[in-house]
């Protein structure tokens, strides 16, 4: 068997990684660029955030949470990439208030963690089994 010739990296957006290792947000949380990788290859770029919240389950504890989000292989400006990483930092924060946020220590605005679901985007649950999923099931 001969050795496999590695596949080269996508596409590295110009700047998006300059701005990222310039980027601050709260104490305790990171942001990084990294490939994402599927099957041992190189699909493409991933903006990192790692959260650094009290747990939602357990407010004496703290928990830390690695958030992917795919790199649009595009050749954006400054700008525009400084407002998609802004947008990133507040898909977090919705899911965080999702966690959080309350009626009678009910979770209505539960977010989805299960394989197949977009975890940032804000439900109204109307199906109460989806909204208890932990990440990773199906």
């Amino acid at each position: 068997m001969s050795p496999q010739t590695p596949t080269p990296p996508p596409f590295e957006p110009p700047g998006l990684r300059d701005l990222i290792e310039s980027l601050s947000y709260k104490p305790g949380w990171t942001t990084s660029l990294g490939l994402f990788e599927e099957d041992g290859e190189a699909r493409g770029w991933a903006f990192y955030v790692v959260s650094d919240t009290e747990n939602s389950y357990d407010h004496s504890q703290r928990i830390r949470v690695r958030h992917e989000f795919l790199v649009p292989p595009a050749s954006w400006g400054r700008d525009t990439w400084a407002a998609w990483l802004f947008d990133r930092i507040r898909d977090v924060e919705t899911h965080e208030a999702g966690e959080f946020f309350k009626f009678d220590g009910y979770r209505e605005f539960a977010p989805h963690h299960g394989n197949g679901e977009d975890p940032y985007r804000v439900w109204h649950v109307g199906d109460h089994a989806q909204a208890r999923k932990k990440s990773g099931q199906d």
